[in-house]
This record gives structure tokens, C-alpha cells and sequence, in this order.
């Protein structure tokens, strides 16, 4: 990553790695090293076990054993822990560069409530959380101060820099409440979540989503923008297994023509752009194919605390920083009202009822279109997408990126199964699944698509389904890739007399289809 700094998604984002044509990329190997730290202070470091609280290390993910350290003490004890095979990954502790919004204390309207729905339907109380990971919250702002159902997870430290108004301004945009003194939120009685991620750097965010996750299940708002590193992605994929919805800025660099960075870039993240007063882009929102919907993002009023101004108030805040916490509001707001959905049904769901602006279907400017708070409490629920996240072979494995392996699709008392599943080229590109050859037995797999869809089935020696060269040969049980619509089958037979594991890869095909709905069907038989 060419770019060393993190930023809000208030004029930029950076971009990342991402496989934007479905099978035609892999994803970047996190191997450890240490040329790239020597340049910041602090190191983070995924241990497999053990821990560096004697190297003056402090503990930021439990779950996915995630230190950060001083760098002069990492490149003291990196080689010997590396030379034992004891660390997964090694990556600089990137500082965060912040970016003020365009916005002015001058009167408006929050006509964005109209365009969304927000005054069409009257919101719930409390339900779903809303989390939102900034810069920390006002509390003695006339909108916060003695708000119900507000909870602060860690210590606010707002100063008067040029950036501490962005965290409130967010939160007011997402859930200030009706109580008659200033702006009014989508969700204005949710359960309010704020984490300040204090000194801004990735080991800080990683450490912030990590108090997300501790708290609970929620949706969590991300207004900023980061370059890529894969213990980010690895966090944002634990918070997603454990039942979160991740909603993202994509940034503000249509310009540049810059594509949308992370996290809104990541798969398993809402991402969103902006739009203005027409349902037109706003001339700032990155247009890509991580877009996932849009909101209104130009003009906005939100809170902010009194020394920035001593109204209280920005009236003309402009940026997707604000766009997101629209849609953040609304998925709490919408998850509250549908309570036994659970989190993919949800985040397919908003997605899927946006209103269509643009051309027909999917565009980059506004994704599936623009937020629509009726349609999405009204439209009949998408099935669960089962396993998910499992882009991966480490994602299903046991001691992979998780401790436990997923449950397996079929097992020795559950020989068949049928269900279906969905897969998206930016949100979703694989579908990788654990399933149980018996002895003397054979698995037929039947994957059938709305669109096109190819399969594998891989060994369980596999690391990944993105292997390449002898390895691919080595550990490639069957392959099909019909095109089309046609349904894929394949067989495994096992000749021996124990039972063993296969990961069945479900994908789009390189220069395929944006997305794919498919039902898949597994059976065991004899020979």
C-alpha cells in the first residue's frame, strides 16, 4: 500500500486491493515480515499462541489474537516468534489522516427524510443498536445529554481539533432524538452505541470494533476510510460472523476517479454513496462496482459540539460521511421492526428495496439505487445465506480465521441437504462449504443458478481455493464450469475406509455475472 494514512470519508478514501471481476483475482497473502514496520511506532502483530504483554504488547483482539507494540521491541523479538512459526501476519500500525467536511452553520432542512422514507413510517423504539465508530460523542450536546438508551463504550476524549465535531455529527444524523431543540434522526429512540477510536490508527479501529463486538450484535457505522490491511479485514469479517451488520462511507473521491477504498471496498460491508436533493450522484460520491446503495449526503445538518459552533449545529454538511449513518439508522430501524431476520437477510434485504434512480439494475454511482426505508419494512425477506462469511477455505476451517470450523453442510447421521444461497462479485464472490465424503461412498453436489455459477470440490490439505500451479493439481478434486445457466455436478468417491472432509467452492466465474442466486443439492450414495 503506496498510501501510510487513514481517512474519513469526508472529501477521501484510498484505494485497495479487490477483486472486482469475480474469480479473476486473489486475494493478497498476509505474510509476515518486517520491512514494512521500521517506518511507525507501533507494529501489529496475529500471534497463532502466546502473548507479548512482556515486550510491552497490549492486547487489541482476543478472538483473533491481534497485538500492537512498540516497533523497536517487535523487530526485537519478531524473528525468534517467526522463526518458530508463532506469528500469522506482521503489518505497520498506519496513523489516520482526518479530513474536515464541507460544512457551514447556515439554516436548512432535512429534506433528506422524504427521499428516504423516513416520514412515511414512524420508527420503533429501542432495538436493534446502533455503534458508531468515530471520533466519540458529545454528551453534553442538548441532543445527547440524558438521552435514553445511549451507551458509551470507553471513554469519550473530544478536544477542539479540527476533526472531534465528526463523530456527534454522525450520531445526530443516525439517532438524535424527537425532543424538539434541534435535528432529528432516522432512528431517533435507537440504542445508541459510540466508540472514540481516540488516537486515530488502525490498531485503534481494530481495538474500537473489538469493544463493538463485546457489546453485542448491532449495526455498525464506519464513516472513514483506511488503505487495506488484512487484520481490518480480518476483524470486520469476525464482526460479521457474530451477527453484525458493517455499514460504510465510499467515499468522497469521484474526481479523482478513485475507486471505493476500505472498508467500504471489503466484502461483507454496506457500502454507501451519495446523492443530492434530486436522487442525483452528488458530484463528490465515488462511483464503483463496492457500491451498494445510496443516500442522501448533500446539505446534511447534524450536532456538533459547541466549539466548533456555538450553535450547536452544521446545517450544510456535505459528504458520504453523512450518508451512511442514514442508511446505519435505517437497517437498525428495519432489523428492530423485522427481528427474526438475521444479518445477511438484512443486509440483502436493504440493499434489494433501494429505490432505482439510475439506469436499470445495478450502476456505480448509486449501487442497487437509493434507500428506501417503506420498501425495506414491507418487501418480502431474501432466504438466509447460510455459513456466511466463508469467501475462503480459512474462513470454515477449524483454527483458521476463526477458533471452531463452520458446521458442515452434510455429516455422517445427515448424508443430504438442499438449500439455497446468493453470491455477489464485490460483497460475496465464494461460497466455500465443509462437506463429509463417508467411506466407501459417493457425494454428488448439484449447484443450480439464475444466472452462472462454477464448482469445485477441494481436499482437505487445501489452504484455499485460490491455489495455483501444482498446489491447485495437488489438492483439486472435481471441477465444473458450465456456462450459463446450466446446472453444475460433480462426484466425489471415497475408496477408502474412513470418512474425511471436502471444501466445496461455490463462485462466479471469472468475467461472469455481477451476482448469482443458486440452489445447491448434496447427496450421498453408494457407488
Amino acid at each position: 500500500m503506496a498510501r501510510a494514512s487513514i481517512a474519513f470519508s469526508l472529501l477521501a478514501l484510498v484505494l485497495s486491493p479487490s477483486a472486482l471481476a469475480g474469480r479473476a483475482a486473489s486475494p493478497s497473502p498476509a505474510t509476515p515480515g518486517l520491512l514494512s514496520i521500521g517506518a511507525y511506532e507501533r507494529t501489529l502483530v496475529q500471534l497463532e499462541r502466546g502473548s507479548l504483554t512482556a515486550e510491552g504488547g497490549t492486547l487489541l483482539s482476543g478472538s483473533q489474537k491481534i497485538w500492537v507494540l512498540p516497533t523497536d521491541a517487535a523487530q526485537r523479538v519478531l524473528p525468534a516468534l517467526l522463526a518458530r512459526g508463532l506469528v500469522r501476519t506482521v503489518e505497520p500500525d498506519r496513523p489516520i489522516e482526518l479530513l474536515r467536511a464541507s460544512a457551514e452553520p447556515l439554516i436548512g432542512l432535512e429534506y433528506w427524510r422524504t427521499l428516504v422514507g423516513a416520514d412515511a413510517a414512524t420508527a420503533p423504539g429501542p432495538g436493534k443498536p446502533i455503534t458508531v465508530v468515530d471520533t466519540g460523542l458529545d454528551v453534553t450536546h442538548e441532543e445527547f445529554a440524558g438521552r435514553p438508551n445511549t451507551f458509551l463504550l470507553g471513554p469519550q476524549n473530544l478536544t477542539d481539533s479540527d476533526d472531534d465535531f465528526h463523530g456527534s455529527a454522525v450520531s445526530s444524523v443516525a439517532a438524535a432524538p424527537e425532543n424538539g431543540l434541534g435535528v432529528l434522526g432516522v432512528y431517533p429512540q435507537a440504542v445508541l452505541r459510540s466508540v472514540d477510536v481516540g488516537d486515530l490508527t488502525v490498531a485503534n479501529v481494530i481495538a474500537a470494533l473489538g469493544e463493538a463486538m463485546r457489546a453485542g450484535p448491532s449495526v455498525i457505522n464506519m464513516s472513514f476510510g483506511l488503505p487495506y490491511t488484512r487484520l481490518l479485514e480480518d476483524t470486520l469479517l469476525t464482526a460479521f460472523r457474530t451477527g453484525s451488520i458493517l455499514v460504510a462511507a465510499s467515499g468522497n473521491e469521484r474526481q479523482e476517479r478513485t475507486p471505493a477504498g476500505p472498508p467500504g471496498s471489503l466484502p461483507h460491508v454496506l457500502t454507501v454513496a451519495a446523492t443530492g436533493q434530486r436522487n442525483e450522484p452528488a458530484s463528490f460520491s465515488t462511483a464503483s462496482l463496492g457500491v451498494d446503495l445510496a443516500a442522501p449526503g448533500v446539505d446534511i445538518p447534524g450536532a456538533v459540539p459547541r466549539f466548533f459552533d456555538s450553535s450547536g449545529y452544521y446545517l450544510s454538511m456535505n459528504g458520504t460521511s453523512f450518508s451512511a449513518p442514514i442508511v446505519s439508522g435505517a437497517t437498525a430501524w428495519v432489523w428492530t421492526a423485522r427481528p427474526t431476520l438475521d444479518n445477511t437477510q438484512i443486509f440483502e434485504l436493504m440493499r434489494a428495496t433501494a429505490t432505482d434512480v439510475a439506469d436499470e439494475g445495478f450502476d456505480r454511482d448509486t449501487g442497487f439505487g437509493v434507500l428506501s426505508i417503506p420498501n425495506a419494512l414491507a418487501s418480502q425477506a431474501p432466504p438466509k445465506d447460510p455459513s456466511e462469511p466463508n469467501d475462503d477455505i480459512r474462513h470454515v476451517r477449524a483454527r483458521g480465521l476463526f477458533r471452531a470450523a463452520v458446521s458442515p453442510i452434510t455429516a455422517p447421521n445427515r448424508p443430504r441437504t438442499t438449500f439455497r444461497a446468493r453470491l455477489d462479485v464485490t460483497e460475496d464472490p465464494e461460497d466455500v462449504y465443509r462437506v463429509y465424503v463417508p467411506p466407501g461412498r459417493t457425494v454428488r453436489i448439484t449447484a443450480t443458478p439464475d444466472t452462472d455459477v462454477d464448482v469445485e470440490v477441494w481436499k482437505a490439505s487445501a489452504s484455499s481455493v485460490f491455489l495455483r500451479g501444482s498446489a491447485r493439481t495437488r489438492n483439486l478434486l472435481a471441477t465444473s464450469g458450465k456456462d450459463g445457466r446450466a446446472a453444475e455436478r460433480v462426484s466425489v468417491r471415497n475408496r477408502t475406509k474412513a470418512g474425511f472432509y471436502a471444501y466445496l467452492d461455490v463462485y462466479l466465474p471469472r468475467s461472469g455475472p455481477l451476482d448469482a442466486r443458486y440452489t445447491l443439492t448434496v447427496s450421498t450414495v453408494r457407488p
